[in-house]
């Protein structure tokens, strides 16, 4: 069912936090997501997740564990072209360690969950970073959330920075989804 490199692809149980970047980067297509991960499937057939939290930074945890975190939704995707699995996990397993990058700016320090999956893929770059968008998709305005968010952190809201989401990286043509999976 798993192959190395697969990415997971996560509906939060709501929060304020997942519910902004839902109001954000949602697309007319369903589902939306919050969070992307990383899956490693060992020689030894194990699995792990490698991702980035706010509560924990970039971490690689069982996938059991992962499991037991607050998720809605969990959707398999699996790249549509070759990538290069194992050089892609050895890549991310460096990145571990990391403080979670609360500005969502790919310069500051640190990872967010896109972020995290692109810097991991950089060897065989299927993504591609875009505007990041902190508005509401109906009014054009940034959110109230938003606002508040980058005045606690002294930034200006990165509204048209290049960066990447988890919801616009699965519609870049590269990732198909596979299955569904019980949280």
């Amino acid at each position: 069912m798993f192959k190395n490199a697969d990415l997971l692809f996560i509906q939060s149980v709501p929060d304020n936090l997942s519910d902004a970047i839902l109001e954000s980067t949602a697309t007319s297509k369903t589902p939306n997501y919050d969070h992307v991960a990383l899956l490693e499937v060992t020689a030894n057939n194990e699995f792990f997740v490698l991702h980035t939290l706010p509560s924990t930074g970039s971490i690689r945890e069982t996938f059991k564990k992962f499991k037991t975190r607050q998720w809605a939704k969990i959707d398999l995707y699996r790249a549509t072209q070759k990538i290069d699995a194992p050089l892609i996990i050895e890549q991310a397993k460096q990145l571990l360690g990391q403080v979670y990058n609360a500005s969502y700016v790919p310069s500051a320090p640190g990872y967010y969950c896109a972020d995290f999956i692109y810097i991991a893929f950089e060897p065989t770059q299927i993504f591609h970073l875009i505007p990041m968008n902190f508005m509401d998709q109906e009014h054009k305005q940034i959110l109230p959330f938003w606002r508040n968010h980058y005045a606690k952190l002294g930034y200006s809201v990165p509204n048209g920075e290049l960066g990447l989401n988890p919801n616009d990286m699965t519609q870049q043509g590269t990732v198909t989804k596979i299955e569904s999976l019980t949280p």
